[in-house]
């Protein structure tokens, strides 16, 4: 899918649009490891932290899950829902505290986090 960057649809939520088409259509296979954000923004021609936008958001949702040193890798299929409410909860929860550590940091003087 071509990515338009003069649509009023915001480019990650194109990309996300296109990595959803792709698991739809078996391209990406449940179980399977997606390209890297490199790969993937080299493809939509758009920033890593583009694609890394669309992949979060597509993890919150319980379609993908990223495994430290090894990749991303599809979940479960667009709609199906969460397969492990405990597990993106925990998810939720660390978010939380690395944001409330980032604004502790901030609001110290401290802006290196």
């Amino acid at each position: 899918m071509a990515i338009d960057p003069n649509s009023a649809v915001s480019l990650s939520a194109q990309v996300k649009a296109d990595i959803v088409q792709r698991i739809n259509s078996g391209e990406y296979a449940v179980g399977e490891k997606i390209p890297s954000l490199r790969s993937l923004a080299a493809q939509h021609q758009v920033a890593e932290l583009t694609v890394h936008a669309a992949v979060k958001e597509l993890q919150y949702e319980g379609v993908l899950e990223s495994a430290s040193g090894r990749g991303t890798f599809v979940r479960a299929l667009p709609g199906a829902g969460p397969t492990n409410l405990a597990a993106a909860v925990d998810e939720l929860r660390r978010e939380v505290a690395e944001l409330r550590d980032r604004v502790a940091a901030i609001e110290s003087g401290d802006r290196r986090s």
